[in-house]
């Protein structure tokens, strides 16, 4: 070997060395990255360089990001669940509470909208947890109703919720207007008017974002075109909502107490079960309305949009979830607080039971 080519082969060992320096210096993965070695017009292919992690690095078993797929099967998994609760307890409850609504004015009305908003999200988280886990093909169009379903329901939930604490406010404290307030056309007209905004705002929404992305369920989208309107949905329907229910579970507390009809017992058991229901709210509606609305502010203050929709995916799923067991509480409340629902389910439980012993024999 002449003396040029061994120079020859010392500076290229010397640069092989001080590339590998420089590339591991600019990623802190342990996997080297290709693109950094052929910029600097080398061809490596030493064993050294396909070490995925050292001896002491830790092993993680579940990887959940935003585009994990371990990820999507946890929330899968979790959607299934609440849905095979969900379903039939709703189901079971609007059965049991709908001869109220027909032959008794006033709370019932309320309370089955709550029920059929929650019944309308459970059947969608059984389609969306099939089309996450890629059973289920959806379109364009289906997309798009899968996207505002969930945001329809909450608002239905949110309005009637706030009602519901009206009509014990009046029953409480002005019990003339309450019986007034409570007509037969008034509560109608209210549910009636309650749904029609939502569903005119949902199909407000949809057009907005339709075409300017791929929705789905469920996911994420933030946009300038969409910004005011999810700021003024999360005021709306989450932060004034909240309020308003702390301010009147305050006033049926002070009128609970001037109220000489209203036994101490019964006041207690009012009173908890309404704190209950506030801080409910505060948990399920609360966070989820909150990042719509910290992500709207970023959004308006300049943030890139899809930067902004990457960072807060996952966020995002964790909160919908968590606003998904929202869906099983009403059906348990109103099982618990209301005599009439639960007998009607013992003798639906009764009559299941006899038949069962009857079949058996």
């Amino acid at each position: 070997m002449t003396r040029a080519s061994c120079i020859f082969q010392k500076n290229r060992r010397f640069l092989h060395i001080q590339s590998v320096i420089h590339c591991s210096n600019q990623h802190s993965s342990h996997v080297y990255d290709a693109s950094c070695m052929m910029s600097k017009g080398l061809n490596l292919t030493s064993s050294s360089l396909l070490i995925t992690h050292t001896p002491f690095s830790p092993v993680v078993l579940l990887s959940c990001s935003s585009d994990s797929e371990d990820c999507y099967t946890v929330f899968s998994c979790l959607y299934i669940g609440i849905s095979v609760v969900a379903l039939p307890l709703n189901i079971l409850v609007v059965w049991a509470i709908w001869p109220q609504v027909r032959s008794s004015y006033g709370l019932s009305v309320f309370v089955i909208s709550l029920l059929l908003a929650s019944l309308m999200e459970s059947v969608m988280l059984a389609f969306g947890a099939a089309y996450t886990l890629g059973i289920l093909k959806l379109g364009s169009l289906a997309c798009s109703v899968f996207f505002v379903i969930p945001g329809f329901t909450r608002r239905i939930a949110a309005t009637f919720v706030v009602c519901i604490f009206v009509l014990r406010y009046l029953a409480v404290a002005h019990p003339i207007k309450y019986r007034k307030f409570c007509l037969g056309w008034i509560r109608g007209l209210i549910s009636l008017s309650v749904w029609l905004i939502a569903i005119v705002l949902s199909i407000v929404e949809m057009f907005l974002i339709m075409g300017k992305a791929s929705l789905c369920f469920p996911d994420y989208y933030v946009a300038p075109e969409t910004a005011i309107l999810d700021l003024l949905f999360s005021l709306l329907f989450g932060l004034i909502p909240l309020v308003l229910l702390a301010t009147f579970w305050t006033l049926i507390c002070f009128a609970l107490k001037n109220s000489p009809s209203v036994s101490t017992d019964q006041q207690t058991r009012i009173r908890t079960l309404l704190m209950l229901v506030v801080f409910g709210f505060a948990l399920f509606f609360g966070p989820i309305n909150g990042i719509q609305g910290y992500q709207s502010i970023l959004l308006l203050f300049g943030k890139y949009s899809s930067l902004l929709t990457k960072e807060m995916l996952l966020p995002y799923q964790i909160l919908f979830t968590l606003n998904s067991f929202s869906l099983i509480l009403p059906p348990l409340f109103y099982v618990y607080s209301c005599s009439e629902v639960k007998e009607r389910l013992k003798g639906l439980l009764s009559i299941c039971k006899r038949t069962t012993q009857s079949s058996s024999e």
